[in-house]
């Protein structure tokens, strides 16, 4: 004691590492938090490229006004919740069209989720343990990607979180005010996330049965009011919106044959088997960003790089948490479990896909279920006060989304989900010469769309269009895509843009039609440079990076 320097903390032999880490959480907390919200604004400013996803949804949300929003049909069969859409309108606004207008919503969710997780945590969750959790949100790279994309998951987080952080402020509530604010605030959620009725339900389920078989009538009576408001309120969703979504058959198809992700019902075979195997896997590294990323190989999933991934810790501590939870408080291991398997048998029946970004809402359940196991790892070794393996658990847990955090941050390249779409087309544009040609092939012109319009691009496009099922032949296409390039006397110079690695389209199912197209022999961005070169033009210039061909041609004089 006499040789500690002066302020610095000596934990006493009295003092456990359990008990330190409870002493200082509050510090601790707020370094986790602090630094989840700097990785969230670090990679708004970044500002990547929009990806697909978001162009096909963006696109749409710039040109269309409020109503527009209500009423009519997106291009590219885009859908979201209709909060989520006024939302981001609502930042085009007040903030232009640009890229971070667009994200400032899912900002906003993302951060606000770190802040109403903390109480979530806690109720469930011992200090340290919570600090496991509120670790995983504020560094995981998939809650810090899904920050700062356009799209609707990261608010789909965030209402899976207020649903949670609800039923914690209100579930022992008996006062009439308080109920109306809780179904108030559960029914306002569903306007903003469709996946949060999941959650929503199961701890409708979960709190009635409890007080139905404790006989509880007159609080089962009194919990009827926010529930029948959220029933009321998604009843509206559904009326107004969900139901139109029925219709969509290439899009469940295209769930199941591309992502495969629809459980297997019944469950019963050896596939059936891999299924959950791979899925729950995939979970860990896409949902949680709990697995170490080495390289850019993050599809490599042999032996080896399984094995340095860390998945083992993981799977461990939640198989711990569900058994050890379920034992001592089966009402809390529902409330935690039953959304999870909600959200699986609606995926059993085709009604919603269980993959990847789709079912990030689930994921404050499974930090839980994961920092229980971790809480109950240190319990059992509890009896020696002076045990280090609550500060062990906590900084192998944290470590894999750390790891990930920092190398992502160094270079942001390694975000997931990293395309160049802006910068190809403003490759072209800052190189752009009064009378060049500029032909975007279909594949990108979801792109152009939306630069077009938030970047005002210098040139006006030929082609554009996707002609391939207006005809019956390669022949016939290409004879087509030729008539689009129109007359180029008078052109020196012609651009051609492309995603030479996109082959379908939205609305189709894919690898059936035209089935000449999906020939594996036949490659479309080469077939297109070929016609370009058929006009008598020489590549001089390019830009190309994954997924992305921009050349420039000098054009023959016509003789």
């Amino acid at each position: 004691m006499l040789l500690a320097p002066k302020n610095v903390t000596v934990v006493s032999r009295r003092e456990g590492a359990v008990d330190y880490l409870n002493k200082y959480s509050g510090r601790i907390l707020l370094a986790l938090v602090t630094a989840g919200i700097f990785l969230r604004i670090f990679h708004l400013f970044d500002n990547r490229s929009f990806w697909i996803d978001e162009l096909y949804l963006n696109g749409n949300v710039i040109k269309m006004g409020f109503w527009e929003l209500i009423t009519k049909p997106m291009d590219y069969e885009q859908k979201a919740p209709l909060g989520y859409l006024w939302a981001s309108k609502l930042a085009v606004i007040l903030f232009g069209k640009g890229e971070k207008a667009l994200r400032l919503f899912s900002l906003i969710c993302g951060i606000s989720s770190l802040f109403f997780f903390i109480p979530v945590t806690r109720y469930f969750l011992k200090p340290w343990a919570a600090l496991i959790a509120v670790g995983i949100l504020a560094f995981g790279e998939p809650f810090v990607y899904h920050s700062t994309e356009a799209k609707q998951y990261s608010t789909e987080l965030f209402a899976a979180v207020m649903a949670l952080y609800l039923f914690v402020k209100f579930h022992k509530a008996l006062d009439t005010r308080s109920l109306l604010l809780w179904g108030i605030g559960g029914g306002l959620l569903v306007w903003f996330s469709y996946s949060s009725i999941f959650v929503l339900a199961g701890i409708a389920i979960v709190v009635s049965s409890s007080l139905l078989l404790s006989k509880d009538w007159k609080n089962f009576s009194l919990k009827l009011i926010p529930f029948t408001i959220w029933l009321f309120s998604f009843s509206l969703v559904y009326l107004f919106f969900l139901r139109k979504y029925e219709d969509s058959g290439w899009l469940k198809n295209f769930f199941e044959v591309i992502y495969d992700a629809y459980m297997p019902l019944p469950p019963s075979s050896k596939k059936n088997f891999v299924w959950f195997a791979y899925t729950h896997y995939m979970l860990l590294e896409r949902n949680l960003g709990l697995l170490t990323k080495f390289g850019d190989h993050i599809k490599d999933y042999s032996l080896i790089q399984t094995f340095f991934r860390m998945p083992f810790l993981p799977i461990i501590l939640e198989v711990i948490g569900v058994f050890v939870l379920f034992r001592k408080n089966k009402y809390r291991f529902f409330i935690l479990t039953l959304p999870i398997g909600l959200t699986l048998l609606a995926s059993g029946f085709k009604a919603y896909p269980f993959y990847e970004r789709f079912i990030l809402f689930l994921a404050p359940l499974f930090i839980m279920l994961i920092a229980y196991g971790a809480q109950s790892v240190a319990d059992f070794f509890g009896k020696n006060k002076n045990t280090v393996v609550a500060p062990i658990l906590f900084f192998l847990v944290l470590l894999p989304p750390t790891w990930n955090a920092i190398r992502f941050t160094l270079d942001p390249s390694h975000l997931y989900k990293k395309e160049y779409n802006r910068e190809a087309l403003l490759y072209a544009n800052d190189r752009y010469q009064e009378g060049d040609a500029v032909y975007v092939y279909w594949t990108m012109n979801h792109a152009y769309k939306y630069y077009k319009d938030a970047y005002n691009l210098k040139y006006d496009a030929l082609g554009r269009d996707d002609l391939r099922h207006v005809t019956a032949s390669k022949q016939e296409y290409y004879d087509k895509i030729r008539q689009q390039f129109g007359d180029l006397r008078g052109k020196k110079r012609l651009w051609l843009i492309q995603n030479p690695d996109l082959r379908n389209n939205i609305g189709d199912y894919p690898g059936r039609t035209p089935k000449w197209y999906y020939d594996l022999n036949f490659l479309p961005g080469r077939e297109l440079e070929n016609v370009v070169s058929s006009l008598g033009a020489t590549p001089v210039d390019s830009f190309q990076r994954p997924s992305i061909d921009v050349k420039l041609y000098i054009l023959k004089d016509p003789k």
